[in-house]
């Protein structure tokens, strides 16, 4: 466990221009969104040695303070209110990564789990209690808008006494988003999201509630991010949904959704099964529920409807293979298949590919058929030949005429000539930004999926 005192040594230790230009390179050098100021990447990096001087400098002195962030507004789908991310400027984003990598070594124990572990330790709980017990699924009311400033702060004093720290962390959960910084506009309350310490604030937020119920011997306890789940006896989670939000509301200010019909707070028999993470668990089935298997087959709708009217049509397959493979890049595993291999239940995934067939049929050449990817297939593949499997890309391990052949398909104007003549350095340039827009593409496509 990390003592306040050496919260403080991480600090001092790692705090220096060295340190933050290796961030840099890591995490922001390839690719990063404008904030407010305008300032673009290549503009950064040319005066980057300038502008970690004036980060050391201020935050030294406890005098940095961000800019307000922008807005960026992401869909959850029809009837729901869009999720605010809010896009710090460059230099921002480098402090603010560094303070993420901080909190981590700090609080080692709430580095964000996958949520692939949760999925499987729930599946796990369900095969195992009796059959007469219950799942209490509760969802909290606008998490992040509702952490409380004064009850975060006083956690994170209890193990940072360093006041450097403490003024940045501070200084970024109340930097407003969408509008000009000023003091009549300071956020009272709520992290931001999108920011790369939002997580592990939220999570450190609730981890004394986390452990009292986790160390209730009587019950299983899951929580990811907003949502909790609770496996036990009907006796115990008719206690539970009393005394948790209760809880929730007395010690850290946040609001649960009532239990009930209708509402994301729900109470079922285990043979009932319960909707958690995007999956459905009842006993020991556990398969993709079905608002989220409706969302993709909407989301593959709308790029066999683009191929109807489109003449070129390669980067159409290319897309809509991402959709069905996933893929790799920059060490992550990314796509629809990743998130749900542990379903059981590969009627879906044949239904999935039954609906590609027959929509492809009628909007593809035959000769263009045997190009699109299968469903039942890239599941296989990543449940069994993970490793070595080349059916679904790996962009990190490709070579040059492989990077080049992707982006031929992606930017058909660009000829081969003009290919040849980049550098390495220029042509992974643009490839990673080639592919960097489409999984952005993909990953908007899984957020309103997975919502």
């Amino acid at each position: 466990m990390t003592t306040t005192s050496s919260a403080a040594k991480l600090f001092k230790a790692r705090f220096n221009k060295p340190n933050l230009r290796k961030i840099f390179d890591t995490f922001i050098a390839d690719g990063a969104s404008v904030g407010r100021d305008g300032v673009k990447l290549d503009m950064f990096k040319v005066r980057l040695d300038d502008e970690v001087e004036i980060i050391l400098r201020k935050v030294k002195a406890r005098s940095f303070e961000f800019t307000s962030y922008k807005e960026k507004l992401i869909s959850k789908g029809a009837g729901k209110a869009p999720r605010q991310l809010s896009i710090p400027t460059i230099r921002d984003k480098l402090v603010l990564k560094f303070l993420a990598q901080l909190l981590a070594d700090i609080y080692p124990e709430q580095v964000s789990w996958v949520p692939h572990s949760t999925i499987r330790r729930v599946h796990e709980a369900s095969c195992t209690r009796p059959d007469t017990d219950y799942y209490l699924r509760l969802d909290i009311e606008n998490y992040y808008p509702s952490i409380d400033h004064k009850i975060l702060m006083r956690i994170l004093r209890r193990k940072i006494r360093s006041k450097q720290i403490l003024h940045l962390v501070e200084n970024a959960i109340k930097t407003p988003t969408g509008r000009q910084k000023s003091s009549d506009h300071l956020n009272p309350r709520g992290v931001p999201q999108g920011l790369s310490i939002s997580n592990i604030l939220a999570s450190i937020y609730l981890a004394d509630i986390d452990k009292a119920l986790s160390d209730d011997s009587a019950i299983n306890y899951f929580r990811f991010v907003d949502d909790v789940l609770i496996v036990a006896s009907q006796a115990k989670v008719d206690e539970l949904e009393k005394i948790v939000p209760s809880l929730l509301k007395r010690q850290r200010k946040l609001k649960c959704h009532p239990v009930g019909k209708g509402s994301k707070s729900v109470k079922a028999h285990l043979k009932e099964g319960v909707e958690y993470l995007g999956y459905k668990f009842c006993i020991d089935k556990i398969e993709v529920r079905s608002s989220s298997l409706k969302k993709m087959f909407a989301n593959l709708m709308k790029i066999l409807t683009a191929m109807k009217y489109k003449k070129s049509r390669g980067r159409l397959i290319w897309r809509m293979n991402l959709r069905i493979s996933g893929c790799q890049l920059k060490s992550r595993r990314i796509g629809w298949l990743f998130f749900f291999s542990q379903s059981k239940n590969l009627q879906q995934l044949k239904q999935l590919d039954a609906f590609v067939m027959k929509h492809a049929s009628n909007v593809l050449p035959a000769a263009d058929h045997p190009k699109l990817k299968r469903f039942i297939k890239a599941y296989y593949e990543i449940k069994f030949h993970a490793a070595e499997t080349k059916y679904i890309p790996n962009f990190d391990a490709f070579n040059s005429d492989q990077k080049k052949a992707q982006i031929s398909v992606l930017l058909p104007a660009k000829t081969a000539e003009q290919l040849d003549a980049l550098s390495p350095k220029e042509l992974d340039e643009l490839f990673q930004k080639c592919i960097g827009h489409e999984i952005a593409d993909l990953e908007q496509d899984l957020l309103e999926v997975f919502s």
